[in-house]
């Protein structure tokens, strides 16, 4: 037998080894192997890793507000075109009533009339292009205050503004505008270690990162060794939570696929996602990861899952701290609100509520490191409520899982334990003694189950399932009889004993073509484990105490292999035997619940479940409770 165990661990670690090499080497070549800008700084702080030198050319780009400034500072200074008139003889016709001196207006042609002396910010030309010196010119009012003519005089000027071409040249100008301040060149020295980073060194950072994607920084071979080194130790972490926490996902190779294909299926998402230049990692959906393993297996996993995916990932995307922040408060918002997902109104609200985490995250972020609120920056954020709103199509998603790779979610559970479900509601029709019966297992399991750690919502539909065999011959079991008369009256207590065996085979038949869940036929399986069929057995006993036939009143098996079948057995058990007590009082449940649970741990019903002695005493005193509260029994006070 220990032979036998140690084969089968083997085998299953043997299909790890298998499976997790292959996610590694996915992961691995999916890796965007140039260097990713590390460095996480903030205004003020001290610069305490290594001196950063830049390993690139990159610019300077100004700020919004600089670069307003700078336009606005090109519209003040604009230059100025100028055509040029001859207006002698309109000043002439106009003013010669005023002055008769010819040469007046000979002068003023000459040296020029411009309704307003632009200041020496502005250049001025003629619209020629040619360069136009305006020092010399005079202003129509400084004529009519020395001449003392009359203010709604008007006078004529000789250089009249060129809208046309002033627009035309400022146009060019703003289009030539750059948006960079300044150059560094590779090699340049960004920050020493121990010094401050001050505003100046702050939007070095800050454009260093912007203009940083590792394309003249490849990874060698030794940083390649390390990633891989990096990987095997993540899938070893993962392979250890397993075998402690959940070795049944380890024993179970379709939901190991699963979970190694979300594991790996995420991480390479998201190495896609930061090696094309228009997408950012934050667009990945890696919400999904907590939701599909939630749906699957259990919250716990679901978290430490989700963290060591973020462990997995960080080192080799850029923002890594931003990232994992993000991420890990979007999974962990979503692990709060996962219970509601079976209904659509409370799937949409949680979606809102972790939006709004989301949110909350990236404004953290941007405020810690004062990030200016740009299209550019502003990119991760629009990214990651994309990746949230995917929640909303979870259903569709689960589905598909369940599809591929044969495993059963929540969901499916859920309605599975439906009691309206076609083969439950023959149940109830064509054996209501047993249907009452196995309703009775159901919320005695699920209240051990509660008590002692599994998977309720299994342990329920594991038990309302467990008898379904019983429907081909419902009248050979006594909650179904209604008369005195049995029909085991007319057989031999073999042929009554294959009977009563024959409906746990009935029952997996019949599963099998209502196309149950293998997880849920494990029920069916193993509650009865390897047991006997004790009462026909002993009335065949007591007439062939020589006969060799024993083996035929024994259930064929296998044993529960997990706390969940072990304890609906326990369960299944308990039910029956209080059941058929003739006097239930306390002590007598007390003495009967006590008699099935060491009579079932004798015969090493357990041995194959991962379910503890402590484990056992706790269910143990449960049934006690409960079936108590069953039969309305109080409790027996002493005798003065």
């Amino acid at each position: 037998m220990k032979g036998l165990d140690w084969l089968q661990s083997g085998q299953k670690w043997a299909y790890f080894v298998v499976v997790g090499a292959v996610s590694t080497a996915l992961i691995f070549i999916s890796i965007p192997f140039k260097a990713q800008f590390q460095y996480e700084y903030r205004l003020g702080q001290i610069w305490l890793e290594d001196d950063l030198i830049s390993p690139i050319d990159f610019s300077l780009p100004k700020s919004e507000q600089e670069y307003f400034e700078d336009r606005l500072e090109l519209y003040q200074s604009c230059d100025f075109y100028y055509d040029y008139l001859y207006q002698i003889d309109n000043w002439k016709k106009d003013l010669g009533s005023f002055i008769n001196d010819d040469e007046v207006f000979v002068e003023w042609q000459e040296r020029g009339v411009i309704g307003t002396i632009p200041n020496k910010k502005h250049l001025t030309f003629f619209s020629d292009g040619g360069l136009l010196d305006v020092s010399e010119a005079i202003t129509p009012s400084t004529i009519k205050a020395k001449y003392g003519l009359p203010d709604t005089l008007t006078i004529e000027p000789t250089l009249k503004i060129s809208s046309e071409n002033v627009d035309s040249a400022l146009v060019y100008k703003a289009a030539a505008l750059t948006r960079s301040k300044g150059f560094i060149t590779r090699g340049t020295p960004i920050i020493i270690r121990g010094a401050a980073v001050t505003q100046e060194k702050f939007n070095v950072l800050k454009a260093l990162e912007a203009n940083f994607d590792g394309r003249d920084s490849e990874i060698n071979l030794i940083s390649r060794v390390g990633a891989l080194v990096y990987i095997l130790l993540i899938v070893v972490a993962i392979a250890f939570y397993l075998n402690q926490y959940d070795p049944q996902i380890i024993a179970h190779s379709s939901s190991l696929n699963l979970y190694m294909f979300v594991i790996a299926g995420a991480s390479i998402a998201t190495f896609w996602s930061a090696s094309i230049i228009f997408l950012n990692p934050f667009v990945v959906p890696l919400v999904l990861v907590p939701v599909l393993l939630r749906s699957f297996f259990n919250d716990r996993l679901a978290l430490v899952s989700h963290v060591l995916l973020l462990l997995l990932v960080a080192p080799f995307i850029s923002g890594a701290v931003h990232f994992m922040v993000v991420q890990f408060t979007a999974g962990l918002i979503t692990l709060f609100n996962i219970r509601g997902i079976y209904k659509r109104s409370q799937l949409f609200q949680s979606t809102l509520v972790i939006m709004a985490a989301v949110i909350v995250a990236h404004v953290s972020i941007y405020l810690i490191r004062q990030i200016e609120w740009s299209t550019e920056a502003v990119q991760p954020l629009v990214s990651s409520l994309i990746g949230v709103l995917v929640l909303l199509f979870i259903f569709p998603l689960i589905y598909f899982f369940e599809r591929i790779f044969r495993v059963v979610s929540d969901l499916t559970l859920l309605e599975l334990s439906d009691t309206n479900n076609p083969l439950l509601k023959r149940l109830s029709k064509e054996a209501p003694g047993t249907f009452q019966h196995t309703m009775q297992v159901a919320n005695l399991a699920e209240y051990a189950t509660e008590l002692v750690g599994g998977n309720t919502l299994l342990v329920r539909t594991g038990a309302l399932y467990h008898d379904i065999g019983k429907i081909a011959n419902p009248q050979y079991f006594t909650e179904n009889q209604t008369s005195s008369a049995s029909p085991h009256d007319e057989l031999s207590y073999i042929e009554s004993a294959e009977i009563i065996i024959g409906h746990v085979m009935d029952g997996i038949e019949l599963a099998k073509k209502q196309r149950l869940p293998d997880i849920v036929v494990d029920f069916i399986r193993t509650h009865h484990g390897t047991s006997r069929v004790e009462y026909f057995y002993r009335k065949f006993k007591e007439d062939h105490p020589d006969a060799s036939q024993f083996e035929s009143f024994q259930y064929p098996g296998p044993k529960p292999f997990s706390k969940e079948t072990a304890i609906v057995m326990m369960s299944d058990a308990v039910e029956a035997s209080t059941r058929s007590l003739p006097e239930k009082t306390q002590s007598n449940l007390n003495e009967m619940i006590d008699k099935v649970i060491d009579h079932q741990l004798t015969t090493g019903q357990y041995d194959n479940a991962d379910i503890t002695l402590k484990d056992i005493n706790t269910i143990r005193e449960a049934f006690k409770k409960f079936i108590r509260g069953v039969y309305h029994v109080r409790i027996e006070y002493p005798k003065e």
